[in-house]
């Protein structure tokens, strides 16, 4: 029998769902490197407009069964085709799909693409890892905390920057109650340091910027790296 969700707790669900859902990310324009609606990031694009992604979306997800598994194409093209499911401006045929199941389809490619491109295993990892924050509550089956684990070890092997800016980024997260502030602090510093350095890639971008706006890194106090 499920337990009664609390005022307290439906409040935490809420901010999660704000904070961390896919569909919101990625729709802001900074989750592939292709085309979306020439309205602009953001912008939702009415039923009755042509998807802008239409042919694109066709020829990477193409490119991403056909190539990618025998070394002809990087495993990138899986991670943007899948961002484009997930993303602002999905092709026409499968825009009316219920979110969970676009993102089970976006999870499909990102997963052709791990191998061989930390953006699909990063976005994979995004997607697998949600359910810790939404505590408990069904996230339409797609939801996988042991996969996430394996896809986050695979990075953290490889030495994907990305993958310890998601790790800083849980750190520094309002439902790190066991953490200490100065172990956040680092995790800031981290951060910074990596985003200062000019090499990351358009995801590990957005997931330092979420570092340094969380509410831990603009608060006064020493921030330094070991």
């Amino acid at each position: 029998m499920r337990a009664p969700i609390t005022l307290h707790r439906f409040f935490l669900i809420t901010l999660s769902l704000i904070f961390v859902s896919p569909v919101l990310v990625y729709s802001q324009g900074e989750g592939y490197s292709g085309p979306q609606s020439s309205d602009g990031p953001g912008f939702v694009v009415p039923s009755g407009k042509p998807s802008a992604n239409n042919e694109f979306f066709k020829t990477l997800k193409a490119r991403c069964d056909a190539d990618v598994a025998c070394g002809k194409a990087s495993g990138d093209v899986c991670a943007d085709a899948g961002a484009i499911l997930i993303g602002n401006d999905p092709p026409d045929d499968l825009r009316g799909l219920p979110d969970a199941q676009r993102i089970k389809i976006a999870l499909r490619l990102f997963e052709k693409g791990v191998d061989s491109s930390n953006l699909a295993a990063g976005r994979a990892y995004d997607l697998y890892g949600k359910s810790d924050m939404l505590l408990g509550i069904t996230t339409g089956g797609y939801s996988d905390p042991y996969r996430a684990n394996e896809l986050m070890e695979l990075m953290l092997k490889r030495s994907y920057s990305g993958a310890i800016l998601r790790k800083a980024r849980s750190t520094v997260s309002f439902f790190s109650l066991t953490v200490s502030e100065a172990d956040k602090k680092q995790a800031c510093a981290l951060a910074a340091k990596l985003k200062a350095e000019g090499k990351l890639d358009i995801d590990s971008i957005r997931v330092a910027n979420d570092v340094l706006n969380a509410a831990i890194c603009k608060s006064p106090g020493p921030s330094q790296v070991n």
